[in-house]
């Protein structure tokens, strides 16, 4: 029986496939054996290869960005912890270095007497600055730990120059600062060339504090390094307090009048320590 036409035609489409998928098959073993052999499709896959690297790109982009954000919040994090832990440390050895102020002083007295006498061990808290006073005639600022961190009133407070004030009223989450430029602070002193002690007081100018007790034939000069002298047990001996910057002998007066730069940055400071004595030694 002769076949429909129609019949003869999908007959042949399908032999057509089929001789037609053999043939794909034997070209692509034999490209793979020649390539295999003598490497001729490299060149190919190379210059595919960069054709498709635009697709490629932005399929990955969503991807690589979220890991890049990842990975910069990540790193942002672990750059503030290690930079929390710097400062701590350069607080710390900047202390350590305010010491040489005080062993100048101590190198100039009798080691008999220094040995006989217990040595004060201290601790330091770090807090920051989160307010100031809003009066311009009260030098006071706000730190950021309070009893709850231990901080107790009377305590000393410096930065990585020198001493800055006291504290006058320790709250649970906060403590309250008296700079010593306060026209009410007054902080026993010491001069280190000649180990004379003396009062520096505050005159309600950051940049300045005032000696007025000195008798006008003091030995006593302008560069002059001035620290705690440790009397009244409020500021620990040894301290940078400042430099004097003049010196003003007025006639017919009987003291001199001596102006003081603070070593501390009182105006502008952002990150304290707070001084604690060890117990047995407050």
């Amino acid at each position: 029986m002769p076949l429909h036409p129609q019949q003869r035609i999908n007959r042949f489409e399908k032999n057509f496939s089929a001789y037609r998928l053999l043939i794909v098959v034997i070209i692509s073993c034999v490209l793979m054996y020649q390539d295999y052999q003598k490497n001729y499709l490299s060149a190919l896959r190379v210059y595919l290869s960069a054709s498709l690297y635009p697709a490629q790109y932005l399929i990955n982009l969503p991807k690589n960005f979220i890991q890049k954000l990842n990975t910069n919040f990540s790193e942002r994090e672990q750059l503030l912890q290690e930079n929390k832990f710097l400062k701590k440390d350069n607080f710390e050895l900047r202390s350590k270095i305010q010491q040489v102020y005080k062993l100048e002083s101590e190198n100039k007295r009798l080691y008999a007497l220094l040995d006989s006498q217990p040595k004060k061990d201290t601790s330091y808290i770090f807090a920051d600055i989160i307010a100031v006073s809003p009066i311009a005639e009260k030098h006071q600022i706000i730190i950021n730990k309070g009893s709850r961190d231990d901080i107790v009133v009377g305590s000393a407070v410096a930065d990585s120059n020198g001493i800055l004030g006291h504290i006058i009223r320790d709250q649970i989450f906060g403590s309250e600062v008296l700079l010593i430029s306060d026209r009410e602070h007054a902080i026993p002193i010491e001069i280190v060339r000649t180990s004379l002690r003396s009062i520096a007081v505050g005159i309600g100018n950051y940049n300045e504090l005032r000696i007025n007790t000195l008798p006008t034939n003091t030995d006593v000069k302008k560069g002059d390094v001035l620290i705690t002298s440790g009397l009244g047990g409020r500021y620990p001996e040894g301290f940078p307090v400042g430099t004097v910057k003049d010196v003003i002998n007025n006639p017919g007066e009987s003291f001199l009048e001596i102006s003081v730069t603070p070593f501390g940055n009182l105006k502008t400071v952002n990150e304290i320590w707070v001084i604690q004595p060890t117990e047995g030694n407050q």
